[in-house]
């Protein structure tokens, strides 16, 4: 099997090789990014990005990277991740029942909790995110600026859990021009929203940038007893300064502050009895795709404070960098796990969040001979909690028998201290080698207490447990770039930290940390003087000590455990242009083969029809087993992904139109590891999503009226379907077609 993946590998470099040379290779285009920043049509692949902690052309880094301008994303109407991932290779960024999930090739976690955070690394305004739970609002972009998706492992640079890939979103800096933004939209669902940005020159050396947004809209689901569930009331709040008194010293950084309050647990009954446990007794059928028969469980809570300060000071030889982050959330949750009217089983988190701390050295050298450097040491500290208490009649016996529902109180103390080294060395004009490595040291401290009512399954009342992890992650890459061809091999490693699966009722092992290796070879041309750019990754990874989340009977909700070993392999194509004025085209295409290579007693919900079967629940057909899952698919993994974006600007009279449009197919894809167990349920198959957008412009492009278009076809499909024992089966309808009207003004 391996000499197959090495041939299909080779064969596929080949490929690679061979469609490269097709295309004509043109001079280098000298054009700053500034001016082409400004142009009516932005062009494509001249984004200056920061992926490799240094500001470069998307067009020169050897990594397969897909960004995102705030210009770019104007033109082709893309106003969230959501939005963005639709015109992306191999990635998967959802949100279901209230969690922010983050897939990249194939690598990423359902429900990112204390303890284990997910290997998709979400880094804003550098500022490293540990939680996704109760951050959703990262999914709608503020005021963005560049929007940064680096795929494959990012070890040596970024360090802890970037197993997948890394997303670094950008706030838009000040400028040193007074200028101003309001936006208002109106659309279906009663969706309200107010955008503002206020950008001030106080003085020659100082800029300050604010930017906010309310955003209220109903949901598009409707519960049996008439509210509408995955309604949203969100606010954001931000301000951003950047002081420069000197031309080698500079200060930057800013605040910002979320609230929502959100009926995000729209989960809906899939099948009735006798899958169903409490329709059994109650008869209760499913409702439409879009309607729930839950008891209304309330709105979530969730806020967020996060605050970074960055100086940079210019030695000449070598720039000086310090970056330090706080980030802060807390969210209250409550969710009905019997999906019937019910109050059978309440899943309730009275209490999830945490504070973090970050603190980073780096210096980059700035020689002229034909090596340069960067090192650096990065310190990082959270203390986060989840809280977790089973309610509902099911559990009266708790509160009867021992004056308290079953309730888990978790506590996880994490420290990590790194340090990284990164060299560059031109052999010549063209031809560089580039190799580092990050050695991190983690700690990690559990505490947990039980209520009486959980110590009544045999819970202790409380328990303590710790852990360290050590690991190396090495990166080498060599590449040949002649200006408008750019060749590359990169092996890197990656590592997601060790940890603990939260809720933790019961005393457990420690996780082990995930490793992977990955081999790329990729290849970025510029042709017809910069009008057509394209970008071929090939790539093979493979996971060693598998963090896999699964459905946890016992309860708790989910449990991570180690799993053995996953591999993958494919490739990811990206082809942009600008062939005429006023029009940008682009289109992206991925092969991803990614299965489990080794997982034995695969933790899997069978069905029994006789419900004798599930000591838990006597009468559920739904009970826990154990199945080879060795050699199936991972989830969120589909086998092809292909999309197309399309803007074209043009002039009706004397005024500016533009219309925009983005379209996604994606193939069947598994939510859970073996689609839930033997029922295979908790799977997608394959569909097309489209949105679409416009505009007019009076003279000036000061005032924009619009409209958007979301989900065009209205296609039926699922962020989440999940197969729990004793409960039944649920689902997360995504939204269906979306529509509305907005106006902006520029000043």
């Amino acid at each position: 099997m391996k000499t197959n993946i090495k041939t299909r590998l080779l064969w596929g470099t080949s490929c690679l090789l061979g469609l490269t040379t097709v295309a004509p290779v043109q001079a280098k285009d000298s054009e700053p990014a500034q001016a082409v920043q400004a142009a009516e049509a932005p062009a494509v692949g001249d984004i200056i990005v920061t992926a490799q902690r240094r500001s470069e052309r998307l067009q020169d880094v050897p990594v397969a990277i897909t960004a995102v301008s705030p210009e770019i994303a104007t033109q082709l109407g893309l106003r969230n991740m959501r939005d963005i991932q639709l015109a992306m290779p191999g990635t998967d960024f959802t949100q279901a029942s209230g969690f922010l999930s983050l897939f990249i090739r194939g690598v990423g976690i359902q429900y990112s909790t204390p303890g284990l955070e997910s290997p998709v690394a979400i880094y804003l305004d550098g500022a490293y995110i540990p939680r996704a739970g109760g951050v959703n609002s990262l999914l709608d972009l503020v005021d963005p600026g560049t929007i940064e998706v680096l795929r494959g492992p990012q070890g040596t640079l970024y360090g802890r859990n970037a197993t997948g890939g890394v997303i670094r979103i950008n706030s838009a800096a000040p400028t040193d021009k007074f200028e101003g933004r309001i936006l208002a939209e109106y659309g279906r669902f009663d969706h309200k929203q107010i955008d503002g940005m206020l950008n001030v020159p106080v003085s020659d050396t100082l800029s300050v940038r604010f930017a906010g947004r309310f955003k209220k809209e109903d949901g598009y689901i409707t519960n049996l007893d008439g509210t509408k569930l995955a309604a949203q009331n969100n606010y954001t709040a931000r301000g951003r300064f950047k002081w420069e008194p000197t031309d080698s010293f500079s200060l930057s950084g800013g605040v910002e502050w979320q609230r929502s309050k959100a009926r995000n647990y729209n989960d809906e009954l899939l099948l009735g009895a006798p899958t169903c446990y409490v329709c059994q007794s109650t008869g209760q059928t499913p409702g439409g795709f879009y309607e729930g028969v839950q008891t209304d469980t309330g709105p979530y809570y969730n806020r967020m404070f996060r605050a970074d300060l960055r100086a940079d000071l210019s030695l000449g030889d070598f720039d000086l960098s310090s970056t330090t982050t706080y980030f802060t959330n807390f969210s209250e949750q409550y969710a009905d796990n019997d999906f019937n009217p019910e109050n059978v089983f309440i899943f309730a988190v009275p209490r999830n969040g945490g504070k973090s701390y970050s603190q980073e050295i780096q210096v980059t050298s700035n020689l002229e001979g034909p090596f340069n450097y960067l090192f650096g040491v990065n310190y990082f500290y959270d203390k986060s909690f989840l809280d977790i208490a089973l309610t509902g009649s099911a559990y009266d016996f708790a509160l009867t028998g021992a004056g308290s529902y079953p309730r888990n109180n978790a506590n996880v103390k994490t420290q990590s201290v790194s340090a990284f080294v990164e060299g560059t060395y031109k052999l010549t004009d063209q031809i560089k080698v580039t190799a580092g490595g990050r050695y991190t040291y983690d700690e990690r401290d559990l505490s947990v207490t039980n209520s009486t009512g959980f110590q009544l399954f045999g819970a202790p009342a409380a328990f303590n447990s710790s852990a360290s992890f050590r690991a190396f992650t090495p990166r080498f890459v060599l590449a040949w770039d002649n200006g408008p061809l750019n060749v590359y091999y990169s092996f890197t490693r990656g590592f997601k930290a060790g940890g603990f699966s939260t809720p933790a009722p019961f005393p457990g092992n420690a996780i082990n940390p995930e490793k992977v290796f990955n081999h790329e070879v990729g290849i970025k041309n510029s042709a017809l003087g910069g009008k057509l750019r394209s970008s071929l990754a090939v790539f093979y990874y493979k996971n060693k000590g598998l963090q896999q989340q699964i459905i946890d009977a016992t309860g708790a909700g989910t449990r991570t455990e180690n799993v053995g070993a996953a591999e993958g392999y494919g490739a990811e194509l990206e082809i942009n242009g600008d062939p005429m004025r006023g029009l940008v085209i682009g289109a992206s295409a991925a092969y991803l083969h990614a299965e489990y290579e080794s997982y034995p007693n695969a933790s899997q919900i069978c069905f029994d029809p006789t419900g004798t079967l599930n000591t838990q629940a006597p009468g559920a057909t739904l009970y826990p087993c154990s199945i080879d899952l060795s050699g199936t698919r991972v989830p969120h993994a589909p086998r092809i992904t292909a999309s197309l974006n399309g803007s074209y600007t043009f002039d009706i009279g004397s005024w500016r139109a533009n219309l925009a449009g983005v379209a996604q197919y994606r193939s069947r894809f598994l939510f859970w590891p073996g689609a839930g167990g033997p029922l295979g349920l908790d799977q997608q198959k394959g569909y097309v999503v489209a949105n679409f957008s416009g505009y007019v412009s009076p003279p000036g492009d000061q005032l924009r009226l619009g409209f958007y278009l979301d989900n065009a076809f209205n296609k039926r499909y699922t962020t989440n379907i999940t197969t729990g024992a004793p409960y039944g089966v649920n689902f997360n309808a995504a939204k269906p077609r979306t529509y509305g009207v907005r106006a902006e003004y520029r000043f």
